[in-house]
């Protein structure tokens, strides 16, 4: 008996380990484009420095079989067997789907399955919505095809066929006292001091051949894990706490106010628009030879240009959150998913309001990815619209109505409002699955070709808005700020954390801005977190609530831009920046021309992201 129990247990764990190792080649096919600027060796070297990693998260999937087959040996009956059989068949649907799953998000977001990708399983309406037809049909086709391969061919090579025997009480003791630690040395890696970690899985420079290195059920595990974990436990300790907050203020400590006011109206109108993963890698007047955002470019030249604005984070939450709340993005989790911390946050919505401005957020899909609708509400919008809210007759998207409708209907609601008015909307066009209801403008691009198309089709549209707008009564009172509210991928292709990617448009507009600084750029490095402190000081308001933000007109505010993404931070200065990855303890990205500059800034970095970390656990 304990031959064919030991015998079935090691074809169930070579049929999990066999499952992972195919999706690693089959995520190397997916993007041949990376392999081929890796080195040949390193990809076959995934292979090996994989194996302990996988090992102990096939041994997690054993756990379950360990007590079945002890079950068995002292109850040798089918039906016992057979709920090992059908539970390795689960076991293998779970693991395709998470592993095709892997190989979608790494294409959107150049990071592996976590936590807070799972987490957005909560709106699967709308993760449906924004997924392109082809994708869906893909992906369906894809875990029909491997589900139905993996379980034919555990059929046929009869890896869990019925044996029946008689029951052996030694087969029984043998397999209890033996299999235990095997099986739990395994999952920690063996019984050295230190527990396996993804660090047993890295090797190379390249972070994509890391990636891949890594498994992905044991990353999604440990992701959701240390999450539960610092819940109410700061991860982010370098120093005490008390000698963090001092180095943040000394970094946000200004002498004295010297603010340049570039308005020539203390209560104009606000039209504040968030333009859908624009990045500044999108925009030749920041850099970009793409030229799909001329529309852009002729707006900056009679407008006021921001040239080293950063975004804080990765997603929409994250940036809409970082605009209008000031409040920095944070590594691991995200607080506008959480209305217990976010309602502690100030608002430069309720700041207008405190100040008789009519206010109201306009979008053409529905708000629910990223709990964004809950949190515009936190921020008292008099009006909220919603791609629901349009009429019936408007031509929609598949994730609602295109950009070119959605501000026709800003303009048509515009005319409504009393002035002041503070008038916010979101585009969605250049999001995927980029279906803008145009041809495409480029060829160009690559795998981002209708992402770029996207990007122009935008432009126009927001181009277009500008024009009409200048027939309109309010233009002459307006300030119309454009800001993305992240990057975007491009064919620059940036990895995810360096500061690079994280560069965006921000671009003040409008006959408000005095003629002298119409057509200037301002260089000075900022965030989005800026933005609030800065509107609200050209209007003579206090921005005192908005403690992460700082008044970037403020000829004496420092320079810098802190961003945060999945696993780590960065931070950037006029003296350099660096990116530092939270799991290995490391810098990733190092830019510095003095030794002592890049201590200090490592230090301030650090203190920065313990004491916002802390902040957000107090609430």
């Amino acid at each position: 008996m304990l031959r064919q129990i030991l015998k079935s247990f090691f074809r169930q764990y070579f049929y999990f380990l066999g499952i992972t190792e195919l999706f690693r080649l089959i995520f190397f096919l997916v993007y041949f484009d990376k392999c081929i600027q890796s080195k040949f060796s390193e990809i076959l070297s995934s292979f090996i420095y994989s194996f302990w990693l996988d090992n102990s998260a096939t041994a997690y999937l054993l756990v379950f079989p360990f007590f079945v087959y002890l079950l068995y040996s002292l109850f040798p009956v089918k039906a016992i067997w057979n709920i090992n059989k059908y539970y390795s068949f689960l076991v293998a649907i779970i693991l395709i789907i998470m592993e095709l799953s892997n190989i979608a998000i790494y294409g959107e977001w150049g990071i592996k399955l976590n936590y807070k990708a799972l987490s957005y399983l909560s709106e699967p309406l709308e993760a449906f919505r924004s997924a392109r037809a082809a994708t869906l049909i893909i992906a369906g086709f894809s875990l029909l095809l491997f589900s139905f391969t993996a379980i034919i061919f555990a059929e046929k090579m009869q890896l869990f066929a019925f044996k029946k025997s008689k029951r052996n009480l030694l087969s029984s003791f043998l397999w209890l006292a033996f299999m235990p630690p095997l099986i739990f040395g395994s999952m920690r890696g063996s019984l050295q001091q230190i527990p396996i970690s993804q660090s047993q899985s890295y090797h190379s420079k390249s972070d994509f051949i890391n990636q891949a290195s890594v498994n992905t059920m044991w990353n999604l595990m440990y992701s959701i894990k240390e999450n539960r974990r610092y819940i109410n436990q700061n991860p982010f300790t370098f120093y005490t706490l008390a000698k963090a907050k001092k180095e943040v203020e000394n970094l946000y400590n200004i002498q004295s106010d010297s603010t340049v006011y570039i308005l020539s109206k203390k209560n104009p109108n606000i039209v504040l628009i968030f333009l859908e993963s624009w990045s500044g890698d999108f925009i030749d007047d920041l850099g970009s030879n793409l030229h799909i955002t001329p529309g852009f470019s002729k707006l900056a030249k009679d407008g006021y240009l921001f040239t080293n604005h950063f975004a804080s984070g990765m997603l929409s939450h994250q940036g809409i959150s970082a605009v209008l709340s000031s409040f920095p993005s944070i590594p691991l989790t995200s607080i506008t998913k959480q209305p217990e911390k976010y309602h502690k946050l100030p608002s430069l919505t309720q700041e207008l309001k405190s100040k008789n401005y009519f206010t109201s957020f306009l979008f053409g899909g529905q708000l629910n990815y990223g709990n964004i609708k809950a949190y515009i509400y936190f921020n008292g919008f008099d009006r909220i619209t919603e791609g629901k809210d349009f009429a019936s007759n408007i031509p929609e998207g598949s994730l609602g109505h295109h950009d070119e409708f959605m501000l026709a209907k800003l303009t048509a609601d515009i005319n409504t409002y009393k002035q002041p008015f503070f008038a916010s909307a979101f585009t969605l066009s250049s999001h995927s699955p980029f279906d803008q209801p145009v041809s495409n403008y480029t060829s160009k691009g690559g795998k981002y070709k209708k992402m770029l198309n996207s990007i122009y089709y935008s432009d126009s549209c927001i181009y277009d808005f500008i024009q009409k707008a200048k027939k309109m009564p309010w233009y002459k009172n307006t300030l119309f700020v454009f800001v993305a509210d992240h990057s975007h991928p491009s064919p620059y292709e940036f990895p995810y954390y360096s500061k690079d990617v994280r560069k965006i448009p921000l671009l003040f507009y409008g006959d408000v801005i005095k003629k002298e600084y119409r057509g200037k750029t301002n260089n000075k490095i900022m965030s989005q977190t800026d933005i609030a402190a800065t509107l609200l000081a050209q209007l003579h308001l206090p921005y005192d609530k908005f403690r992460w933000g700082k008044n970037i007109m403020n000829i004496h505010a420092p320079e810098f831009a802190y961003y945060g993404y999945d696993n780590g931070f960065g931070l950037i200065n006029p003296k350099g920046n660096f990116a530092y990855l939270m799991g290995e303890n490391q810098v990733i990205e190092y830019n510095f021309a003095n030794k002592n500059d890049s201590i200090q800034l490592l230090k301030t970095g650090k203190s920065f992201v313990e004491t916002l970390y802390q902040e957000y656990l107090d609430y």
